[in-house]
């Protein structure tokens, strides 16, 4: 339990740390601003830039071919979209439970916008409790890392099945909504890492390359949508125009502290408008490019005037370079936000969230069921005694 005393302190010191950080913003952004359309043309020579900052360890975005201070205007209304979109939940292995195992509980939703049809929904269910789904050669339990990553996977591959399935649809090519990044982020520094084993890491990445690849020959498109993103990759690009010749030192010298680049678009972008496309610069990102899948995103004003609220949209190469599959995805991440206008969010990844969430009261029946049916066959459950204790005193 929390003592209230100590709490209370903090609130405090936090409320009034947030208060310095808001009015050290105003002449940091217009600084920011001022980049953005100064160098909004000088794409070639900022692409240089970044590729040369890159041996300083830099990371930040690239341009994507669109100048920096674009404004895409909402596209038409569309009198009918096809809209799939897939949310996951699990629940991970616990070494002081009866038996180790691991869940993953995949939510679907498709909805034909313009036919008053009630959405469908689906389930997609992983019950991994086998040593070899569980454990690794060496006998260790799985990563989070690795789990996580199989989540974010398992529901890229169901979101691009469920599109493959609906590729003849009369209501059009669909558009294909994930929630959060579009690739997990274990594998996003291009060569594995924390307790992900190389021949691990090559399954994870060839399976990302089949249902980037499946999503491509509906002739939809596939995004991953980031609300309220923190992400400054943007502001990084843009504090590299000024300088002549880069070194370390000069790109350490960061002028733009905590602003972050949904600060930046807030002030550029109207509502219903999209950014200029920006290119990641994840190690992995020029092996996705290699099999025609490197990501791009954009910034979208999801908001309404004088209340801007920014997401950031992921997408493959192919669906930037196809004005038709782009305009589509915009305009539909539009619409989707404005079902439920006062908090701007994609209605679909909700309702897919709530049929992916594993209620606590969920969790208790399943190691209920574990537990009996185990007794059934003349085995005693038993869970740790740190596991116990905590029973005992809730």
């Amino acid at each position: 339990m929390l003592d209230w005393r100590q709490v209370s302190v903090y609130v405090q010191e936090l409320a009034d740390y947030a208060g310095e950080r808001l009015r050290a913003h105003p002449p940091t952004l217009r600084y920011a601003l001022s980049l953005l359309h100064r160098f909004s043309e000088d794409l070639d020579r900022l692409g240089r830039l970044a590729r040369e900052a890159q041996r300083f360890g830099w990371r930040g975005a690239f341009p994507g071919g669109e100048p920096l201070a674009a404004r895409f205007p909402l596209p038409p209304e569309q009198p009918q979209a096809l809209v799939i979109a897939a949310d996951g939940s699990q629940i991970y292995p616990d070494r002081h439970g009866t038996v180790p195992y691991f869940v993953l509980n995949i939510g679907l939703i498709e909805m034909r916008a313009g036919s008053g049809a009630p959405p469908q929904t689906r389930h997609h269910l992983v019950f991994w409790y086998r040593e070899e789904e569980l454990f690794t050669d060496d006998g260790e339990m799985r990563a989070l890392n690795d789990l996580e990553a199989e989540r974010d996977i398992q529901e890229l591959e169901q979101l691009a099945a469920a599109m493959a399935a609906r590729a003849a649809d009369p209501f059009g090519p669909p558009v294909g909504l994930a929630d959060g990044l579009l690739l997990p982020w274990a594998l996003a520094r291009g060569e594995p890492f924390a307790g992900l084993p190389l021949e691990r890491y090559r399954e994870l990445l060839g399976r990302v390359l089949r249902a980037l690849e499946t999503a491509k020959g509906t002739g939809g498109a596939i995004a991953g949508y980031v609300d309220r993103p923190t992400g400054h990759a943007v502001l990084r690009l843009l504090a590299l125009g000024p300088l002549e010749e880069l070194s370390r030192e000069k790109i350490a010298d960061y002028p733009f502290g905590q602003l972050r680049d949904r600060t930046l678009f807030a002030e550029l972008l109207e509502p219903g408008e999209r950014s200029a496309l920006f290119a990641l610069s994840w190690p992995i990102n020029e092996r996705l490019g290699q099999e025609g899948h490197r990501l791009l995103f954009f910034y979208v004003n999801v908001g309404t005037p004088g209340r801007p609220h920014l997401a950031r949209v992921e997408i493959p190469e192919w669906v930037a370079q196809d004005r038709g599959r782009l305009d589509r995805l915009h305009r539909t991440i539009w619409d989707q936000c404005q079902i439920l206008a006062e908090a701007p969010y994609p209605y679909l990844l909700t309702r897919a969230h709530e049929l992916a969430r594993i209620r606590s009261e969920e969790r208790a029946r399943l190691e209920q069921m574990i537990q009996e049916a185990l007794l059934r066959r003349g085995l005693r459950p038993v869970i740790s005694a740190k596991a116990q204790q905590k029973e005992w005193l809730r």
